[in-house]
């Protein structure tokens, strides 16, 4: 077991001692029995002996099986707490091999090692390359240490933020031993070779954009503060200068950091002297300045605390008029402070201790209302403009400030405005009158203003992004391995089918199992579609054909109380779908427009193009801008209140009742994964008592040719003994269980293959390996195909296959699941290639074919058989590829 050289009293290490001591009661054990016939003299002495070195190995066998118990436990706890982290999380060895990786980290690095993945993706900055040289040095040394990376990505459409992403990485050394003894080289070596490293990494991208976003903001207020025209300074309790701006470091002749600390008295000649003693105080005070002169300055300061202790801040105003330059000395200084107020790039408002506007700028104004004059919202509540919620906060505020003195904070409000909802970022501070010595004396609040909508919504949206494609995956990993479970049940039905004809008593009781299996695949197949994993087959389609198809078929659905209307656009061009998945996602919004409107309203759809001029943020993916046909689906049902906006999409999430025939919640979220699939969006628009409009945004094609498809493998009929076609083998799988199928079963449809199959007279001649993870799926396939006369070999895993191979390489055929521990089906297959050039490959799956090419990008050798699968698909696909 893996553990730190610092850690004690752990299960492992206690398992450890017991160990030893059991070893050297066993040893005592040994001596007593021997010494028992060297001395028989002291035969009774050394029986007693003997008798309680017996019960001592006994009690220390118990204890050292509850350690191991303890440490086997121990191990597991730890391996799930790093399985089941939502960070990255990846214990390596010495050679860069993963031991012990959660999901996220297998996803993310693919098997390569952290290092090398890091140094592959490093984005070309020096900050970024020195944070990088003290991770590898960290590596080399076998020292922990945690620095923050930046990663750039090729494939911008699989990440949210395109340019670069961020990453916190730390890592640690783990030791398996440690020598304590002897440090020479040679001991340096054991314990590199014997220590591991402890890989954590968390994606902290979101982080960085937000500081991002702060920072621009807050350098906007450093800003206006930096180059008032008057002077400020701060200053410690040792009245030491910490801050200066430009103005008063100007004034002074000097740099500004000169100045910084120098005491400020240095600046002040001796005649001339700042009260300590007092809070606050304002006065005349001279400064030396430049060339050994002096300048009358009025000066305002103040003593405050923070959590860095006690510090003085001040006003330097300077160039103080005489009595004949008075008038336009503070005319130009309101002018200044004027332009400071007015044309500030915030929101700055003035209110008094009741929440009443007494100024505000221009700013500030279009946070408040810009259809009417200042002058008339000057006196209104500010409350007026702020959401209830946000009031109670916003009023605690002001009390902290007026009764408890708060000299500043900060919060986030909603704003009531005649435009989209604003989220604004207040700075509140107490409005004290500088010439009183009374610290209590404040006239009102300064508000600084500044708009956070973007921000927040940034925060909202990745969050949302994050959820979506969590439950993607989790979605698409369901459906896998139901897929796994359907096609065992569904294979042993159609083995049980063939042994129990319609006089059967079981076979009613099959054909049910049966219908349930297919029911059930169905909705595998909308998780599937969900998590974009569904196989499509899309090809450029006129959407307004496409609604004259489907005209009858919503009326039919939405029935004869509900009003169908259509609105086509011109030259909307083609675009590029599965007509088939396609048809299923109006169809579903039909069905829930049709639920939302009780049975009575209009549905109207319409059809038009719209320009995209910037990218759009659509779950985990960015869209790029460009031209798309918008499909507006539009109903005058009872509409979805705002909680539910956000998570409409989400699989098995319903509004509806729980009564039979309300529906899995899965419409909406196969939608939505089709959609995205087909390089699309799509936007909610709801009020409830209204009405709900979904617009779906696809792709527009200028192109009037239709794509060359592959051509399609014709499909295997099944005849009853008469010759009449009765059904498909895709179609069998397809089309959901009805009271006419009892025929079709009564023929045994998939012994009507194999009988069509067996003519294959070469079938004891042909070699399949079978590879499959999952034993109930082997079980039946294996059986299957051996039925058939083929001779099989049936594994566990792309290790027990290889295996198989290097016993045995006369195989013409290679079945393998795609998803496996260990090596993958696709890895499996490529292997297997190289050894064996001419053998035929058939990949098994419950993703879609799509993803199967991915993986197999440099060889399109392969067949495809989609989970769940039934004995005569597996048949019948057998034959088709052994016999091309």
């Amino acid at each position: 077991m893996l553990c730190n050289s610092k850690t004690n009293n752990r299960p492992d290490k206690r398992l450890k001692k017991l160990l030893v001591g059991l070893s050297y009661a066993l040893v005592i054990l040994s001596m007593s029995l021997i010494s028992m016939f060297v001395y028989p003299q002291y035969f009774m002495l050394w029986v007693l002996g003997t008798l309680f070195f017996i019960i001592l190995c006994l009690i220390l066998t118990i204890k050292t099986l509850n350690a191991a118990e303890q440490a086997m436990s121990y191990g597991g706890f730890a391996n799930e707490i790093i399985k089941d982290d939502f960070k990255l999380k990846r214990i390596e060895n010495s050679a860069g091999q993963a031991v012990i990786e959660n999901t996220p980290s297998k996803e993310f690095f693919q098997s390569i090692p952290v290092l090398s993945f890091l140094e592959h993706y490093l984005t070309d900055e020096i900050n970024n390359k020195s944070a990088f040289q003290r991770i590898k040095n960290a590596c080399n040394n076998l020292n922990a240490e945690t620095a923050e990376i930046s990663l750039s990505f090729q494939e911008e459409d699989e990440h949210i933020f395109n340019n670069e992403e961020w990453f916190l990485v730390s890592v640690k050394p783990i030791y398996l031993k440690k020598t304590d003894i002897f440090n020479g080289p040679f001991s340096i070596k054991a314990i590199k070779k014997n220590a591991y490293l402890y890989w954590s990494i968390e994606n902290i991208t979101a982080k960085k954009n937000i500081e991002s976003v702060l920072q621009n903001e807050s350098q906007a207020l450093h800003d206006v503060i930096d180059y008032l025209p008057i002077g400020l300074y701060v200053c410690n309790n040792e009245n030491k200068i910490e801050y200066v701006n430009h103005a008063l470091a100007k004034f002074l002749g000097k740099n500004r950091e000169e100045l910084i600390g120098k005491e400020l008295n240095e600046f002040i000649p001796k005649h001339s002297e700042i009260p300590t003693s007092l809070s606050q105080w304002h006065g005349t005070v001279y400064f030396n300045t430049p060339k050994d002169t002096t300048s009358e300055t009025l000066l305002f300061q103040e003593k405050y605390k923070n959590i860095k202790g006690s510090k003085t801040r001040g006003v330097v105003i300077t160039d103080i008029p005489g009595d004949a330059e008075t008038k336009e000395k503070l005319s130009q200084a309101l002018d200044k402070i004027s332009w400071l107020f007015d044309y500030a790039p915030v929101g700055i408002s003035f209110i008094n201790k009741e929440g009443l506007l007494q100024n505000f700028n221009d700013e500030a104004k279009d946070f408040f209302d810009d259809q009417h004059k200042k002058e008339e919202l000057v006196g209104t509540s500010i409350f007026s403009f702020i959401k209830p919620e946000d009031n109670i906060h916003l009023k605690n505020e002001i009390s902290d400030i007026f009764e408890h003195h708060k000299n500043n904070t900060k919060l986030d409000v909603h704003l009531n405005t005649n435009k989209e909802e604003k989220i604004a970022h207040l700075y509140l501070s107490p409005m004290k009158k500088q010439y009183s010595d009374n610290v209590n004396n404040i006239d009102g609040v300064v508000i600084y203003m500044t708009d956070a909508t973007k921000q927040k919504n940034l925060e909202v949206q990745f969050a949302q992004a994050q959820k979506m494609q969590a439950v993607g995956q989790l979605a698409g990993g369901v459906a896998h391995d139901f897929n796994n479970l359907l096609t065992a049940m569904i294979g042993f039905c159609d083995l049980l089918l063939q042994r129990h004809g319609v006089g059967d008593p079981s076979f009613a009781d099959l054909i049910q199992i049966k219908q349930n299996a297919n029911r059930a695949a169905g909705l595998v197949r909308q998780l599937l579609a969900f998590s974009r994993k569904q196989p499509l087959k899309p090809k450029l389609i006129d959407v307004t054909e496409n609604f004259i198809e489907l005209n009858q078929m919503l009326k039919r659905i939405l029935g004869e109380q509900i009003v169908l209307k259509f609105h086509h656009g011109t030259d909307l061009g083609y675009i590029r779908v599965d007509p088939v998945q396609f048809s299923q996602v109006i169809i579903n919004l039909a069905v829930n427009a049709k639920d939302a409107m009780k049975g009575n309203g209009t549905l109207s759809i319409s059809t038009y193009i719209d320009v995209l001029t910037e990218p759009y943020q659509f779950g985990s993916d960015v869209v790029q801008p460009g031209e798309f046909v918008v499909i507006d689906v539009k109903d005058t049902g009872c509409g979805i209140p705002k909680e539910n906006l956000t998570r409409i999409f989400e699989p098995f999430f319903s509004t509806k009742e729980n009564v039979v025939g309300s529906g899995t919640g899965l419409g909406l979220a196969m939608v939505y994964g089709i959609v995205q699939q087909t390089k699309g969006f799509i936007k909610v628009e709801s009020e409830v008592g209204v009405g709900t409009t979904f617009s779906i945004y696809l792709p527009r094609f200028e192109s009037d040719i239709e794509e060359n498809e592959n051509a399609q493998v014709a499909q295997e009929v099944v005849k009853s003994k008469d010759g009449t076609p009765i059904l498909t083998v895709q179609e069998k799988i397809a089309a959901p269980v009805s009271i006419n199928e009892k025929m079709i079963f009564g023929l045994n449809l998939s012994s009507a293959i194999d009988r069509k199959e067996a003519a294959n007279k070469d079938a004891a001649e042909t070699h399949i390996l079978f590879v499959e993870d999952e034993d109930s799926v082997r079980t039946f396939a294996v059986r299957a195909l051996k039925k058939k006369g083929y001779d099989v070999v049936g594994c566990n895993s792309a290790e027990n296959a290889l295996e198989q191979l290097e016993e045995n390489s006369n195989f013409d055929l290679l079945i393998t699941d795609m998803v496996m521990p260990g090596k993958t089906g696709a890895e499996l297959a490529a292997i297997v290639k190289e050894k064996i050039p001419n053998i035929k490959v058939i990949l098994a799956s419950g993703y879609s074919e799509e993803i199967a090419k991915r993986e197999l990008s440099e060889s399109e050798n392969f067949e495809f058989m989609s989970k769940p699968f039934s004995l005569g698909d597996l048949t019948a696909k057998v034959f088709d590829v052994l016999n091309k």
